[in-house]
């Protein structure tokens, strides 16, 4: 298959893959047998009942030393905690079938490279959004490995500055772990250090590429979006005029009969591939909905925690946060950024139907060109839980409130 052999279509795969969420079974001809759903969702649930009983220790932790930890530690755990939510949110989106679908419609049939031969413009349209796609890769990519090793690379290097692992051990001495919990052992000895230390690392990569990785595949299906809007854009401001008689130095005011034919045809398949474009743009919208309405929410909650981790301005918290809380506030901003392409674009779409040449046209061919200004008027804004649109307001919205909260809760730590 063509799409697949794209760099950045196998590199999002095969992250995908790693954590479960790319719907394999839907691209092959498997016989179903019992124990099918084991075997395509097992893995996937597998992490998230994982992260889930990471989360039942963790709040454990929180409960226990509510009185003892101070204010910055406990908007750490609470951080991770609010992160291990979204994590498990996100790892049900295969179970979902409307995931699947639209992951399977738009490999097969929506992608830019099935629609590349129609025109030059397409096929430079494709290339263009290919390109960028692979960008968005690569970044994301160097994101998430930054990222986890950022994360808990900072506790090692604590400890073996304390000297933890020398074998003159500090007294009373205690291993810095970058996420906590409260286990029924003794989490201090040296074996069960390296266990805590190995899953923190496992479950913070995971965490990691889950967060980036399903960003970056919204992002890929709104370029493609974008893709399909700029061609659609281009066939309306390209529609062909009445042609000239010969030896005529004057332009007709009206198509002919003939004319009016091929008008019609090309008016319906302008509306054909519009009519695609929106309904693909609703099956993303019914897929990531409750998604987009959970990740504004602890976007909301978690970026004045992760500003109140690093206000500090210690080199500690800077190192282990600073990545961290860089990485969160460009996802929400890139997001937000490209789902206002498609905003922005469908604003120009009204006036790029109003300019074909619906004056030299018959009444049939009109009333055709009424009804796509009609289509074309609807809004093409993508909303979470089908309330709050998704785009540059919503964001800046999320960033203010964030601020606010981050000068009260700043104002009770100090």
């Amino acid at each position: 298959m063509e799409v697949f052999e794209l760099r950045y279509i196998k590199r999002i795969r095969f992250t995908l893959r790693y954590l479960g969420a790319w719907p394999t079974h839907v691209f092959e001809d498997c016989v179903t047998t019992k124990l099918s759903v084991i075997r395509r969702y097992g893995y996937t649930m597998l992490l998230c009942v994982v992260c889930s009983l990471g989360m039942v220790f963790q709040v454990q932790y929180l409960i226990k030393y509510k009185g003892i930890l101070g204010f910055i530690d406990l908007g750490q755990t609470c951080l991770t905690l609010l992160i291990c939510c979204v994590f498990c949110q996100r790892t049900t989106l295969l179970t979902q079938r409307t995931y699947r679908e639209l992951i399977k419609d738009f490999v097969l049939t929506f992608h830019l490279t099935h629609h590349r031969n129609n025109s030059e413009f397409s096929l430079k349209m494709c290339n263009r959004v290919n390109k960028i796609c692979e960008i968005a890769t690569i970044v994301q990519l160097v994101q998430i490995y930054i990222t986890a090793l950022m994360f808990n690379i900072v506790p090692l290097y604590n400890n073996y500055k304390a000297g933890m692992f020398s074998s003159d051990r500090p007294v009373n001495g205690t291993f810095e772990l970058s996420t906590y919990y409260d286990l029924p052992f003794d989490q201090n000895t040296d074996l069960w250090y390296t266990i805590l230390c190995i899953y923190n690392f496992y479950a913070s990569f995971n965490v990691s590429c889950m967060f980036c990785c399903h960003d970056l595949l919204i992002c890929v299906f709104v370029f493609h979006i974008w893709g399909h809007l700029t061609i659609f854009e281009h066939k309306l401001n390209y529609f062909p005029r009445p042609r000239k008689a010969v030896g005529s130095k004057t332009d007709p005011l009206r198509y002919s009969f003939e004319e009016n034919k091929e008008v019609a045809n090309g008016l319906r398949e302008i509306i054909k591939q519009y009519l695609m474009i929106k309904e693909f743009l609703a099956n993303t919208s019914a897929t990531y909905s409750v998604t987009l309405c959970v990740y504004y929410g602890f976007h909301l909650v978690s970026d004045c925690i992760l500003l109140l981790e690093c206000s500090t301005l210690d080199a500690d918290a800077l190192a282990k946060y600073g990545m961290v809380t860089l990485v969160v506030f460009q996802q929400m901003i890139q997001l937000s950024v490209v789902f206002e392409l498609i905003s922005s674009k469908g604003d120009t779409l009204v006036d790029a139907v109003y300019g074909l040449p619906w004056e030299c046209m018959d009444n049939g061919n009109r009333r055709t060109v009424l009804i796509l200004q009609q289509i074309v008027q609807q809004s093409l804004a993508l909303k979470a839980c089908n309330m709050v649109p998704v785009g540059v307001q919503t964001m800046v919205a999320v960033l203010k409130a964030s601020y606010s909260y981050f000068m009260m809760l700043n104002t009770f730590a100090n």
